[in-house]
């Protein structure tokens, strides 16, 4: 009979002595725990990618706010090198039940350009979804000038706060933007430029809101 084969290093005679405490740990504590990062992982980042129709995009710039001298209404300000597009959240309706067709987010924007530039088929596409679950709305193109405009409606049937993982409630969704527009050149020349916007709508108080409390 041939004689048991014996480690020569102390690593390896540990690792023979603990072998089945160290199966039982990997099996019971880090397969688990591994499975449970890979699923929260593949959500967050499966939920990252927008679909704005023509193109699907998974980094943006920020946006930040503003409030109105006039009504104090917190402004959404989306800013490029050329322009700022400010959008006002008007108001929203979360359904109660699952079946309800009524859910909306109510918002109007307006745009100015900076540094004279010359800008021409000026477009904005907006369109909600939240982070770790599978809810947005249809896109909303708005054509937009100098001035607010009137109330454009983006309907969002999902009922939130959800919580979709242990430990991750959405409350609210992203509001995403995608701003294109033509910058004529020298020569008859021109750029096309696109640029995409996420803001986070948690926290954010609506026009409707505001002006009830001050009134």
């Amino acid at each position: 009979m041939l004689p048991k084969h014996q480690p020569q290093s102390n690593f390896g005679k540990w690792l023979l002595k603990y072998r089945l405490k160290l199966f039982l740990f990997i099996f019971i504590i880090v397969v688990p725990v591994t499975f449970i990062i890979a699923l929260y992982l593949g959500d967050y980042l499966k939920y990252k990618n927008v679909d704005f129709g023509d193109d699907i995009q998974s980094n943006f710039l920020s946006s930040y706010i503003t409030y109105e001298d006039e009504t104090n209404h917190e402004i959404i300000n989306l800013e490029t090198p050329d322009l700022i597009v400010q959008v006002k959240l008007i108001s929203f309706h979360v359904p109660e039940y699952y079946d309800e067709t009524n859910g909306h987010y109510t918002i109007r924007a307006k745009y100015k350009t900076k540094n004279n530039v010359h800008i021409h088929g000026f477009e904005t596409v907006f369109l909600l979804q939240t982070d770790w679950m599978n809810a947005k709305s249809e896109t909303l193109n708005m054509a937009l000038t100098e001035n607010f405009s009137t109330n454009r409606m983006i309907s969002f049937n999902h009922i939130l706060p959800h919580q979709p993982l242990w430990f991750v409630e959405v409350q609210k969704p992203n509001l995403y933007s995608k701003i294109t527009y033509h910058i004529e050149l020298a020569m008859d020349q021109e750029v096309t430029v696109n640029y995409y916007f996420r803001t986070d709508l948690l926290g954010l108080t609506p026009s409707t809101v505001i002006d009830e409390n001050n009134a």
